[in-house]
């Protein structure tokens, strides 16, 4: 019974390591992002996952599909929570105080592992709960809805999401274990990603099934051979059988992902590695800005005319750097990247006939699978930098700094804005090289940039806004995350509902319909105004966020609400009375024209 101890101890980790990750920023980011494509690609008909046909969105063929399309755009999710484990003691200087204890590095890895394999199938439950929520929703077409049965959505749980989970996990925990750096474990993502793909395309001969069942880790081909020539009827009612090559290939990843646990076990080194005598310590972006707030002037009335700019740059630099290096800014990205690489390779394909990849194509393509990735990341992130400096237990310092009241927020957003505008220009880069890696050299730059870039850009940065704002007032950060996850269902719902009028949808905008001929030809007037109008409204939520900003002890939101009149009684009052102002004129405009 000499291993009861070290299983102990292994659970007591994992138990630590699971409330550790809950915790974490990659966490909520993946389970946001998995709720909302899923509850989406089952509520609303534009928005589609794998291919479904005429079978019920809640069917378990469309369940188990569901399951292992994600399981793909799951992998950096993977990479940012069970990679990141291996090296974070390190990158902390922790690791020192682990390794002085009698603990050997079996419960020590075997803990981490399954403490953050939890939590990432924690994340991936979030697919199935969103199909049946969404199955429950008042408009949707009871035609197209099966009875909920709990076995359709545990079993491909099961049998789907945690064989993948294991092998993918295991392969980049060995990764790095091995560089001993994330940058190269999501190198080696990215890589495998690529590899996959090339595999799939190599294999579609119908003379390769059994090979490409067994080599694909995802069980995406093992499962496209076990269903081939079901009728609707068949995948309305029936789990995938767990036999002939789809249990083979269950089998054989899940064997591989033991033996590549067991490599990385092999080449962790418990040792405390030596460091060099004044070696500075790594920077993990997870400082605040109490640093770049230092005083460097003798007034203290406020930012000299001279100096507020370099302020306001410093600022902002700083936080849009913190939130280019954190991981789950890549797994985002990594995410929305897949996700529209496939959509942009097979765009305008008609019956196994391909098209030009035309810029339009790309673009129509990016619209459809991507814009989902810079709504996220503002939300995200607008709660991240909101309360990062309370979370770090520096906003007292930074509160009793002589810097103005705008230094706390619109440094922020700007931050946020800088990096959507990164997102999508990395976006419009992949449909790029999508077009030059097919052959296809007659690139319109002009067209990703006014027909994708700039439209993606402002949408997000408004919805970053609201998103701030709505942080500004709770009491808390997942409270913020909450209420806005409730405003995009509810935007959703309100559409389902006839009520999809963009006066009252905020950030709305009528669809722009893009031609090869003429571009967006006189449509985008139209779209621009409605941009104009809750640009002007945005504008409004900034003034009222600072003038509602926590500053000090008292933090009350009924408190900040009796000063607010105060604070506006200042040039911050000039600009909110401008932005309705021009907001109203719009408005008034918008009726006249109808």
């Amino acid at each position: 019974m000499r291993w009861l101890p070290p299983l102990r101890l292994a659970a007591h980790i994992a138990a630590f390591e699971w409330r550790l990750q809950l915790r974490g920023p990659v966490f909520w980011a993946g389970a946001a992002i998995f709720f909302l494509l899923t509850f989406g690609a089952t509520t609303v008909d534009q928005i589609q996952i794998g291919s479904r046909g005429n079978v019920h969105v809640n069917s378990p063929y469309a369940i188990v599909q569901t399951l292992a399309v994600m399981g793909i755009f799951a992998l950096f999710v993977v990479v940012g929570m069970v990679a990141n484990v291996v090296i974070r003691d390190d990158e902390t200087g922790f690791a020192a105080l682990i390794r002085s204890t009698p603990m050997g590095k079996g419960p020590y890895l075997l803990g981490r592992y399954a403490g953050a394999c939890a939590a990432a199938f924690l994340v991936l439950a979030c697919i199935p709960l969103a199909i049946a929520l969404g199955a429950l929703m008042p408009w949707q077409d009871p035609e197209k809805i099966a009875p909920l049965r709990w076995s359709h959505y545990v079993w491909p749980l099961l049998t789907f999401a945690l064989p993948t989970l294991l092998v993918t996990s295991a392969a980049f925990f060995a990764l790095a274990t091995a560089t001993r750096s994330m940058m190269w474990t999501y190198v080696g993502a990215v890589a495998f990603v690529v590899l996959y793909l090339v595999m799939r395309g190599a294999l579609r001969d119908p003379r390769h099934d059994t090979m490409a069942a067994l080599l694909d880790p995802f069980g995406l081909s093992a499962l496209s051979i076990a269903t081939r020539y079901w009728t609707a009827a068949e995948r309305n009612t029936l789990l995938p059988p767990l036999a002939g090559p789809l249990l083979a290939n269950r089998l054989l990843w899940s064997g591989v992902a033991l033996a590549l646990f067991a490599l990385a076990w092999r080449i962790f080194r418990f040792e405390q590695r030596g460091v060099r005598a004044g070696q500075p310590a790594a920077d993990d972006g997870s400082g605040t800005a109490a640093a770049q707030l230092e005083p460097r002037r003798t007034d203290t009335a406020g930012a000299h005319a001279a100096t507020w700019p370099a302020q306001w740059w410093a600022l902002t630099r700083f936080e849009a750097a913190w939130v280019l290096r954190s991981p789950a800014f890549f797994v985002l990205l990594g995410i929305g990247l897949i996700n529209s690489g496939g959509s942009m390779w097979f765009a305008g394909e008609l019956y196994g006939s391909p098209s030009y990849p035309v810029t339009r194509l790309m673009v129509e393509s990016l619209l459809g699978a991507f814009t989902i990735m810079p709504v996220i990341i503002a939300i995200y992130y607008a709660g991240e930098l909101v309360w990062r400096d309370r979370e770090r237990r520096v906003h007292e310092i930074i509160d009793a700094t002589p810097a103005p009241d705008w230094t706390r927020l619109l440094p922020k957003i700007t931050a946020i804005c800088l990096v959507l505008l990164c997102t999508v220009a990395v976006a419009a880069a992949s449909g790029v090289a999508l077009q030059l890696l097919r052959g296809y050299t007659h690139v319109q730059l002009d067209g990703y940039l006014l027909w994708f870039v700039l439209p993606t850009a402002i949408g997000s940065v408004l919805l970053a806004v609201l998103a701030v704002f709505v942080q500004v007032l709770v009491p808390a950060k997942p409270l913020g995350w909450g209420v806005m996850l409730l405003s995009l269902v509810a935007t959703l719902s309100m559409a389902n509902a006839g009520l999809e009028h963009n006066l009252y949808t905020y950030a709305g905008t009528p669809p722009v319909p893009l031609s090869d001929m003429n571009g967006m030809g006189r449509f985008w007037i139209g779209a621009a105004w409605l941009q104009a109008y809750w640009s002007a409204f945005a504008v409004m939520l900034v003034v009222l966020a600072q003038v509602l900003w926590r500053r000090g002890a008292d933090t009350s939101l009924r408190m900040r609400l009796v000063r607010a009149p105060a604070r506006l009684r200042s040039p911050a009052g000039l600009v909110f009375g401008a932005a309705m102002l021009t907001w109203l004129g719009i408005e008034f405009g918008l009726v006249r024209d109808g």
